[in-house]
């Protein structure tokens, strides 16, 4: 399918510590709300899964999503520093047989997954830290 170069990095499972929209005037929105709930997977021959719940207390701004989730193969891109989501299935319609492209900062036991979405800048933190649950 693809690169799997820098996949190492991202192998395992990650929980979910925060999903932040920044919308072009820089103010913040947060679509999961203050206390979001979630895990990301990565497996050694290249397939990822994610679900996302909302928890915690609801952003006013924004109607906070209740659960999201897809999974499918990854294609790693690691000169863009990119990993690429290629949707399998999903739970919105709007994401099958999408391509999801995530750019990506690994420090420590933090997972940085980072993209552009409709004018607004979208970043999602990810631990290994089980004590931080």
């Amino acid at each position: 399918m693809g690169s799997l170069e820098d996949l190492d990095l991202l192998v395992g499972a990650w929980e979910l510590r925060s999903c932040t929209s920044t919308l072009p005037d820089g103010s913040k929105e947060y679509m999961y709300g203050s206390a979001p709930k979630g895990v990301i997977m990565y497996t050694p021959d290249g397939w990822m899964s994610c679900h996302m719940a909302g928890g915690g207390e609801p952003d006013p701004n924004v109607r906070m999503v209740e659960h999201s989730g897809y999974y499918g193969p990854v294609v790693m891109r690691p000169a863009d520093k990119v990993v690429e989501h290629h949707v399998r299935n999903s739970t919105s319609d709007f994401m099958l047989g999408t391509v999801q492209e995530r750019h990506y900062r690994v420090e420590r036991d933090t997972l940085i997954l980072s993209a552009e979405l409709n004018g607004k800048s979208i970043e999602v933190v990810w631990s290994r830290d089980r004590s931080a649950s």
